[in-house]
């Protein structure tokens, strides 16, 4: 019982997608606005027990799920992310859907769906329920994606999305492969365990090549270039309110497992010896400046927004390239707090905007061409004010959410011991100031050009208003009051980082390291202390490292030393042989 109410915040939404379901059966047919605000009731109830029960790491009894989740402050702020961002597209979707033709309520199911397998991706650490949770969040997506059964721009859509999507889960499934092959295990700390080991059998060079294949894999899910080719026609295609939360949820949820899996592994020093770290930098990069140049020429907001999308993509690399110490512990690095912060930031600001296009939907027109939203500020004041206050955030402008999280994360960059730190931020600024360019066009067009006869119409409802005014007034509290909102990042990113075992056994032994010259370079992976805390630190005993990061193992009932070497298949056995086996 114990444990059923620690996962509880996991199976209430899937609870919510089955009830939205059932009630979808049982009410014929029509509209049916109601099934939104359950599927917004169920996730933000969701969302609330996370983040109540997993302000601590939650010591799990149950073997099987011992094996498959870890359950903590990490998983509980971006799985709080995906189910809010999910609960808000569901009532943005109300007024968009039925000038689709779309009345049915299985929109709202999979909204609730998607977000559960969010959720269990971002608390999961056995590579198989990893995979489970991110095709339980594609799949839902795949249908959401092609809705407009009588738009081709839709079945386009759809089909891409899949196709793609099929071949980064592809990717993500190969590196799962060749990580067992290595190790001969899936849970990620035992992998992690075994490569720091070195014991007989394991290959870090297999090991590095799976972090490869993740890398691409996440890399197609997160939008980065070269890996974005699908997302302008599948950010046309989509409904808006779909679209908000795949660029808000997915990006949370991709980039939460992004940055578990890569630092994780990174802690292996002949997997951190092949330079992979410097990847991100340079996808980072690319991702801002191709993003910021095709953004300009583009005459859809839809797709202009979907180029914004890869060039926020571009920031977040760089911030999960700017990595920091974990607190209390040398030795161990992990995320910086302000790429959560921006996760949250960006994902409300891209689902107040896509919110607001979706209501200039009457008649079932889905042209979003800048001479259609000419001179909407004057007829639609409402709407067209959230969505400038949407594009602003985006833009980074002042006194919006938006601004801080992109002032925050490139102070973290600017941090770096690494002669590409500066330079790096110096692009991203120089990208922010192109962007600018393209978000201020809307703005013109909205409040400054003469109405065409073209121009669009506009549906709305109270759950469309109630959401639309949430994003507004949570985008200016993120800018005006964002202490608790950063250090809730704060500690989110301190989690990232799973350390058991052999990895505890490494951070306590360098511990102590040698005074380095204040002109050495920090090296990512080695051990050595940043430039800021360069003291030689007291010698710290590995338990109370592990009660520090956490652990994954009760100190009531440790796994003895055979047990956890034996194979994976072996222990499995063992539990079902006798029900009061113990991890």
């Amino acid at each position: 019982m114990k444990d059923l109410v620690a996962i509880s915040p996991l199976w209430v939404s899937a609870l919510t997608g089955l009830v939205a379901m059932a009630l979808d059966l049982l009410t014929g047919s029509g509209r049916k606005s109601f099934l939104a605000w359950v599927v917004a009731i169920g996730l933000s109830l969701s969302a609330a027990l996370g983040l109540a029960l997993w302000r601590d790491p939650v010591i799990l009894s149950f073997p099987s799920l011992v094996a498959v989740l870890h359950l903590d402050f990490h998983g509980a702020f971006f799985g709080a992310l995906v189910a809010l961002f999910g609960a808000l597209a569901a009532l943005l979707a109300v007024p968009h859907l039925p000038e689709q033709g779309i009345d049915e309520g299985e929109t709202d199911a999979l909204l609730a769906f998607s977000a559960f397998g969010g959720q269990l991706l971002v608390v999961a650490v056995d590579l198989i329920t990893l995979f489970l949770g991110l095709e339980v969040l594609s799949l839902s997506l795949y249908v959401l994606a092609a809705s407009r059964r009588s738009s081709p721009f839709g079945a386009e859509a759809g089909l891409k999305y899949f196709l793609l999507g099929g071949v980064a889960s592809g990717l993500l499934l190969l590196a799962a492969a060749f990580l067992y092959g290595a190790t001969g295990s899936l849970d990620l700390r035992t992998i992690l365990d075994r490569l720091l080991a070195g014991s007989g059998g394991t290959d870090p060079t297999l090991a590095a090549l799976a972090l490869v294949l993740i890398l691409v894999a996440l890399g197609f899910k997160v939008a980065a270039v070269p890996f974005h080719f699908w997302t302008p026609d599948v950010y046309q295609g989509s409904p808006p309110p779909v679209t908000g939360y795949m660029a808000g949820a997915v990006k949370a949820a991709a980039f939460a497992v992004l940055a578990r899996l890569l630092l994780t592994l990174w802690e292996v020093p002949a997997v951190a010896a092949l330079g992979s770290r410097d990847v991100l930098l340079w996808l980072g990069i690319l991702s801002v400046v191709v993003g910021s140049v095709l953004g300009v020429v583009q005459d859809d907001a839809r797709r202009i927004l979907a180029w914004s999308s890869i060039v926020h993509a571009g920031y977040l690399l760089l911030g999960l390239w700017a990595v920091e110490p974990r607190e209390g512990i040398g030795g161990l690095w992990t995320l910086n707090g302000s790429v959560p912060f921006y996760l949250l930031a960006y994902g409300i600001a891209s689902l107040g905007a896509f919110g607001a296009l979706g209501v200039f939907a009457r008649g079932g027109h889905e042209d979003y061409r800048l001479a259609r939203l000419a001179g909407l500020g004057r007829g639609h004041p409402a709407a067209t004010f959230v969505l400038m206050a949407s594009v602003l955030s985006l833009a980074g402008m002042p006194p919006l959410g938006g601004f801080l999280a992109k002032f925050r994360l490139f102070q973290h960059v600017v941090a770096v011991d690494s002669p590409w730190s500066i330079p790096a931020v110096v692009i991203a600024v120089l990208a922010s100031v192109v962007s600018l360019y393209y978000y201020l066009r809307i703005l013109k067009v909205l409040y400054f050009d003469e109405p065409s006869e073209e121009t669009a119409g506009h549906a709305s409802s109270p759950a469309a208003a109630f959401a639309m005014a949430a994003t507004v007034v949570a985008s200016l509290v993120l800018g005006i009051v964002p202490t608790p909102f950063l250090d809730a990042g704060r500690r989110a990113a301190q989690g990232t980082v799973l350390a058991a075992g052999a990895s505890l056994e490494r951070v306590a032994a360098v511990a102590t390291p040698s005074p380095a010259p204040v002109s050495a370079p920090v090296r990512f992976g080695e051990g050595v202390v940043p430039p800021d805390a360069r003291r030689p630190a007291p010698p710290v005993p590995v338990q109370v490292i592990r009660d520090a990061v956490g652990g994954y193992r009760p100190p009531e009932a440790p796994l003895d030393q055979e047990r956890r070497r034996a194979p994976d298949g072996a222990r499995l056995m063992e539990v079902f042989r006798s029900p009061k086996a113990r991890p």
